[in-house]
């Protein structure tokens, strides 16, 4: 069932993409993907905007002070994939984003199965797949190798095996900062199995160790390199990230539009994003395992917590709980249920095709 969901997706968003950036107008952005860039190519068109960093980290190593934000894992993956398709990086990137995407999908049904019932499953998966962005799982970004890794982290903690949830948590941590997070989740889980009493504090408390290792590689190889550890944060003053708390960065979105300021849509949708995502996890605390809920709303907060909300809405696809609390509660309600996928799945078009044809969408 997933996997023919899976293809019958895939295969749409791929026709109903190339329909658009054969009906609308393109625009320059500068990167790859672009037609600034050179003849319009489909393929690399996947690959706009944070694509372009991963591009040239596979092609030259990091180079470019902005590259360093992207963390390595993905781009080292492509490069060795690359070998078996005849060195094409765009092809490589794609391959390893539509087959980590499926395999996701697939541990995350099982995952939301076992915690659930397959009908929620069922209803958790499709509402992840119409979601307006999760496009971005199968482009050229690594949304879905970081995807991979969660699921497969929290199934572990399922079943209480943390030797293999760290080791995920490893891969994660090296191939986006939000891995990092995910040691919160891993050791309140490790807590909690023990009844947060020292007491009972095992070997496997070792294991949670190994759960450091992806990222202090990076960390590591950037001390060697540039003599500073910590330049992926300190460049993120690029994109106008600066550390804040959340409440200011949301509300300072909320007067902008109270005083009439002048704001682009895609300001509105980020704002709208953030807000829906937070109440879902809020209303829908109980319905989900606190470890699960903790690392979701840290996705949220953490962006948050750098003084803009751009880029929330693909950011969200890793709150997983918060997909979870939408499929259980739409599982049992086929009317709305059918209505809000249409509507969703329509807005996953209409970006699409946006972010295909060069606009910024996430």
């Amino acid at each position: 069932m997933i996997i023919r969901l899976f293809v019958f997706w895939r295969v749409g968003l791929f026709i109903v993409g190339y329909l658009g950036s054969l009906a609308f107008p393109k625009v320059s952005n500068g990167g790859l993907g672009s037609i600034g860039s050179g003849q319009f190519n489909y393929l690399t068109s996947w690959a706009q905007w944070d694509g372009g960093h991963y591009f040239d980290i596979v092609k030259t190593g990091y180079l470019k002070d902005t590259d360093f934000a992207f963390f390595p894992l993905f781009p080292m993956l492509i490069k060795f994939i690359s070998n078996f398709f005849s060195g094409n990086i765009i092809l490589s990137g794609l391959f390893i984003s539509n087959v980590a995407f499926l395999i996701f999908l697939l541990i995350f049904f099982n995952y939301v199965a076992k915690i659930s019932t397959k009908k929620s499953a069922l209803a958790t998966v499709t509402s992840f797949l119409v979601f307006p962005t999760t496009f971005y799982a199968v482009a050229f970004y690594s949304e879905s190798l970081f995807l991979l890794f969660v699921a497969s982290t929290f199934l572990f903690l399922k079943f209480g095996k943390y030797l293999n949830a760290a080791i995920f948590v490893a891969f994660a941590s090296i191939t986006r900062l939000m891995g990092l997070f995910l040691i919160v989740s891993l050791i309140y889980n490790y807590a909690a199995s023990i009844k947060f009493k020292i007491k009972k504090i095992n070997r496997e408390i070792f294991h949670t160790s190994i759960a450091f290792f992806g990222f202090f590689t990076y960390v590591i190889y950037l001390w060697y390199k540039l003599d500073d550890p910590l330049r992926f944060l300190t460049i993120q003053s690029i994109w106008n990230r600066t550390v804040t708390d959340p409440i200011s960065t949301v509300f300072s979105y909320f007067w902008a539009y109270l005083v009439g300021e002048s704001r682009p849509l895609n300001d509105f949708f980020d704002l709208a994003t953030t807000l829906i995502f937070l109440i879902i996890l809020i209303l829908g605390r109980k319905k989900i395992s606190s470890s699960l809920w903790i690392f979701s709303m840290l996705v949220v907060l953490i962006p948050v917590s750098t003084g803009t909300l751009t880029s929330m809405p693909r950011y969200v696809l890793s709150s997983l709980g918060a997909f979870i609390i939408i499929g259980k509660y739409l599982s049992d309600k086929p009317g709305l249920k059918i209505t809000l996928w249409s509507v969703s799945l329509a807005t996953q078009v209409y970006l699409l095709v946006r972010f295909i044809n060069g606009y910024w969408v996430a």
